[in-house]
């Protein structure tokens, strides 16, 4: 009989988003995860993110919110790839273009989460350093 999956949680109160990465491979992966998606070992360590990146794809989604009585309100759900490497699903606060040849930057809103999901903010295109290239 096999183990059930462990979930792993991310604390709300700390100042910095933290990845981590394997200490038998050096592979660095998202946060929350529980084993290394390249040599699966369990053996994983916490590391401060720059808590900068840019969102690879990005959908508004309508949902209820307490205290709105039943209003529909639109929220940002996005996959935002870290520069630090790891993708990350993500809400993003901030106005989403989608008629942008540039990529949107994004940085990690410390101290906030939403369903256990980091919270970025849109930012300018220099905010954070950018190690990713973009493809024409």
């Amino acid at each position: 009989m096999s183990q059930p999956a462990t979930t792993r949680t991310q604390d709300d109160t700390r100042s910095e988003l933290l990845i981590q990465v394997c200490r038998k491979c050096g592979t660095v992966l998202a946060p929350l995860v529980a084993t290394c998606s390249r040599c699966l070992s369990s053996q994983l360590e916490d590391i401060a993110s720059t808590g900068a990146g840019e969102i690879v794809s990005s959908r508004v989604v309508h949902r209820e919110v307490d205290g709105r009585n039943g209003e529909l309100v639109p929220f940002t759900i996005a996959i935002v790839a870290l520069d630090d490497g790891p993708w990350v699903y993500s809400w993003v606060v901030g106005s989403v273009s989608r008629c942008t040849s540039e990529p949107m930057r994004v940085r990690y809103v410390p101290g906030v989460t939403a369903e256990r999901l980091p919270v970025f903010r849109v930012c300018s295109a220099h905010c954070g350093v950018r190690t990713r290239s973009v493809a024409a």
